[in-house]
């Protein structure tokens, strides 16, 4: 066993309960699996709208970008950060901060994305 019997349970109130919006992605088809109310609250989209909301159309000026550290983290399997700005549900740009954890299923890589709000830290 990998773990206590309710760590699944940890895990999914680490999830809900996480200050910093946390968002599980499958890149490869450009989605949001599902994100955190703390995802919610940064970006203004409902859980339901995150879903089929493009992972493209919250970075659509960095896309290049986030295609090469998503390759990275994918490839690598190790934790990356980078700054970049995230678009709203209203259309505002925010700048962030996101660390990028690659998830190995067994059959499909996931990535886990911790996002935090960079806006006080700009001077």
């Amino acid at each position: 066993m990998l773990g206590p019997p309710d760590a699944g349970k940890s895990l999914e109130r680490l999830f809900e309960e996480s200050r910093d919006a946390v968002f599980i992605m499958d890149p490869l088809q450009d989605r949001i699996l599902d994100a955190n109310a703390a995802a919610s609250r940064l970006l203004c989209y409902t859980r339901e709208e995150f879903k089929v909301t493009p992972i493209s159309q919250i970075h659509p000026h960095e896309l290049p970008r986030m295609r090469a550290f998503l390759d990275g983290a994918l490839r690598d399997g190790v934790n990356w950060t980078i700054e970049m700005v995230c678009r709203t549900k209203s259309g505002t740009f925010l700048p962030t901060e996101i660390e990028l954890v690659a998830l190995d299923s067994g059959n499909r890589m996931y990535v886990i994305g911790l996002v935090r709000d960079r806006s006080e830290h700009r001077g």
